[in-house]
């Protein structure tokens, strides 16, 4: 299971107790502490209380406590007061005091002696004894608010069980992440990561980007982040973009010490309604889990034992300018439907050969339209790809792209196709779907999984489908789970109406540019790694 972390940065309290004396302030029996987060910076602290003399003092009892603050180890201020009254004690905090956090140790003096007589009472019944156990002599100091030099309340204790301002804490939290992934490698998981830290730049959110060691297939082709890579993690929260399966293998390549006292967070992408079972150990290595979907997120809230929560894909990039056609060779009077995959991953999920039988079937290539199809990997897939290059030969026009592009040649080449097409049986989240609606694209799309939640008839071109059993295992995906059985008829009727209809294929276009800029933007996932980023470090 994992370390649990974060314990020295929760603002919490412990040692401080109400009673009816005074019911809006709190008294100390002998220690207290008080931990708040790191806020950063110099600054000053003021405790504010009063001495109230209570009426059952007797003896011994008689005279005021002395009040000893101190920041860790270091004595921050003390109190010595000789009549009831109302007092602040002012202190200095240091940044270096509040890496950890800042902990607060309130310690009462004077007290030493009724204080061993109350625990000689307790563990002897003595009679005699029995008055210093109310310890009414320490109940005189009261504490009642802990403020800023300006005045501006951390702490106000008249608020029984929540005595801490969150508004304050949370405009002073030092939260940051470590986000761990494949941030150079050319692939769907990849890219999940540097869209993360597109969306924690945009909100300001302190990072650190840590190159997973783990082995992986797809060539390290985007350096784009590669200036800002370091092997230490620093920040309290890591993040790690991976398979579950692999997290076992986190400490053998990042060191025993890795995840260690943060808070650790998978981001997983799974695409089926049932979670593997097999998996779900991997929860284990986590404190909570983030999914790019709430398709995704249902799968596996399912089973995981620890909170799932959706942080879907920030979706930004340049929008590529000019024409850049001719750099793929496509026509530039055709109508292009575009549709790309990758062969390292699993064909019978992408479903190209659908894409394929609905334009063979629509008839459109006879009348001007292309099919382009982008397959990544096509090295190391030569078999696949052949088969590939065999089911289209009778498809007129149809180009095939199987060379390694950057991203902003991705961009490019889905910039100048005119619709978009997966015909996928299951996506975590869609992320080239996303990324052609952001580009002003129609996407005829499965009405199924996770691009169900953001393709609609308002946008785009949701094709009917029916879920099917799988009769046989695909890799991760298990006999006898469930996925989508698109309608290529439906799929082929949307080609020929965008075909037919430019100025339907247009409105449809910029209600999906409009709808990823409102729900996917940098700014708006960034906001929501903040809250519960937040929330974590106030737990």
């Amino acid at each position: 299971m994992p370390d649990t972390p974060y314990n020295s940065l929760r603002p919490c309290y412990s040692g401080l107790y109400y009673d009816e004396l005074s019911p809006e302030t709190a008294w100390i029996r002998e220690t207290a502490l008080v931990r708040l987060p790191p806020m950063g910076g110099n600054m000053e602290l003021c405790i504010v209380g009063e001495y109230i003399p209570h009426p059952e003092l007797q003896g011994l009892e008689q005279g005021l406590p002395e009040l000893t603050v101190r920041i860790g180890t270091r004595l921050g201020a003390r109190l010595t007061m000789e009549k009831p009254g109302y007092w602040n004690l002012r202190f200095r905090i240091f940044p270096e005091e509040q890496s950890r956090g800042l902990c607060l140790k309130l310690e009462l003096g004077s007290v030493w002696l009724t204080n061993a007589l109350a625990w000689l009472g307790r563990i002897t019944g003595f009679g005699p004894l029995q008055r210093f156990r109310k310890q009414n002599k320490n109940r005189q100091l009261r504490i009642s608010r802990i403020e800023t030099a300006e005045g501006e309340i951390l702490c106000d204790f008249s608020k029984r069980g929540a005595p801490f301002a969150t508004d304050y804490l949370r405009r002073n939290l030092q939260i940051g992440m470590n986000i761990v992934g494949f941030l150079s490698a050319d692939l769907g998981i990849g890219e999940s990561a540097r869209c993360m830290v597109r969306a924690a730049d945009k909100e300001g959110i302190a990072t650190t980007l840590v190159p997973l060691k783990l082995h992986c297939k797809n060539p390290q082709g985007d350096l784009s982040l590669q200036a800002r890579f370091q092997e230490d993690n620093p920040h309290p929260v890591n993040i790690f973009h991976i398979d579950p399966p692999v997290a076992a293998d986190i400490e053998h390549h990042h060191g025993l010490g890795f995840r260690s006292g943060k808070y650790n967070i998978g981001y997983w992408a799974w695409e089926l309604p049932d979670f593997p079972d097999a998996w779900v150990p991997s929860c284990a290595y986590f404190d909570e889990i983030w999914c790019p979907s709430d398709f995704a997120r249902e799968a596996v809230a399912m089973k995981a034992p620890v909170p799932v929560l959706t942080m879907p894909h920030a979706i930004s990039f340049d929008r590529p300018q000019g024409e850049h056609r001719e750099r793929f060779g496509l026509a530039r009077d055709a109508f292009v439907f575009l549709f790309l995959y990758d062969l390292n991953s699993y064909s019978e999920r992408k479903n190209p050969k659908a894409v394929i039988e609905v334009f063979r079937k629509s008839g459109l290539a006879d009348k001007g339209a292309k099919l382009a199809i982008k397959v990544h990997n096509a090295g190391g897939n030569e078999t696949e790809f052949a088969k590939l290059r065999e089911a289209v030969a009778d498809i007129p026009g149809t180009i095939l792209i199987a060379e390694t592009l950057t991203r902003s040649d991705l961009y490019r080449l889905e910039a100048v196709c005119d619709c978009f097409v997966s015909l996928h049986r299951a996506e975590g989240f869609g992320l080239a779907v996303a990324e052609c609606m952001y580009l002003g694209k129609p996407v005829i799309s499965t009405d199924w999984s996770a691009t169900a939640e953001f393709v609609s008839e308002a946008n785009g071109c949701p094709v009917r489908c029916r879920e099917i059993v799988l009769d046989r295992n695909h890799g991760p995906y298990g006999k006898g789970s469930h996925w989508a059985d698109p309608d290529l008829d439906h799929a082929g009727w949307w080609m020929k109406r965008l075909f037919e209809d430019r100025t339907l294929a247009s409105t449809l276009g910029l209600a999906a540019r409009e709808t990823i800029e409102r729900r996917f933007s940098p700014s708006v996932i960034g906001s929501r790694y903040r809250k519960r980023l937040e929330a974590i470090a106030m737990a």
